[in-house]
């Protein structure tokens, strides 16, 4: 069993919006424990086939209790749920005519960066991995850079989803996106990503500096130590 992407939690939180209020405070009445069952095995069973039953109803149930109003809210009728998918779909739909504005421009990085966007704003919407294979076939995954001499200089960066002079790491890649823990700086160096946010470079590829003192991304230059 895998850990759940962001995409994937997306789709469960959009699921208990569009669902939970129906099956908890509508006419149903159910109690959490079956509002989780009936969002779990009715709208969610590509999810629990990928990773398991008994995972998705744990994610289900502490999404719940982390959004208790969600099983408060206004029921919503067939045609609002429509309406809002919709209107997530189109969010997602103008992120990718972006990342391929980027992708004829040849700004790799920035398209993956927006294809993220789009499958965040709406996963269902298309199979969003189709987008990176062909910005992946025109720019292959960038290679570790060498790192030796790399002086250890901090310096400041841009998060992509935040455009502030002097902000924090976001994120770490272009696709997990794993958390950075707060404080997180990148090293000054010749890194093939501009910024952690639009880094390719596979896990692994890490390097320790100065003695073995600070572990380095060699695709951005964030301090993994």
């Amino acid at each position: 069993m895998s850990a759940l992407r962001p995409a994937e939690r997306v789709i469960i939180a959009h699921v208990c919006q569009d669902w939970a209020a129906t099956y908890h405070s509508g006419p149903l009445r159910l109690t959490i424990n079956d509002t989780v069952r009936y969002l779990s095995d009715g709208h969610l069973e590509d999810l629990s086939a990928r990773h398991g039953r008994k995972a998705i109803w744990q994610a289900v149930a502490a999404h719940l209790q982390d959004h208790p109003a969600t099983l408060t809210a206004p029921r919503t009728t067939a045609q609002q749920r429509d309406e809002r998918q919709a209107e997530r779909d189109a969010r997602a739909a103008a992120h990718l005519d972006a990342a391929r504005h980027h992708h004829r421009q040849e700004l790799p990085f920035e398209a993956l960066a927006l294809i993220d966007r789009a499958e965040m704003c709406s996963p269902r919407f298309t199979n969003f991995d189709k987008y990176r294979t062909t910005v992946h076939r025109k720019f292959p995954p960038i290679v570790t850079t060498h790192a030796n001499g790399t002086d250890l200089r901090y310096r400041h960066t841009l998060p992509v989803v935040s455009p502030i002079p002097g902000a924090p790491v976001a994120y770490h890649g272009t696709h997990q996106r794993p958390w950075v823990y707060p404080g997180r700086q990148v090293i000054e160096g010749p890194w093939p990503a501009a910024i952690p946010e639009q880094c390719t470079a596979d896990e692994t590829a890490s390097r320790w500096l100065a003695h073995h003192t600070v572990l380095v991304c060699t695709g951005c230059g964030l301090d993994m130590t």
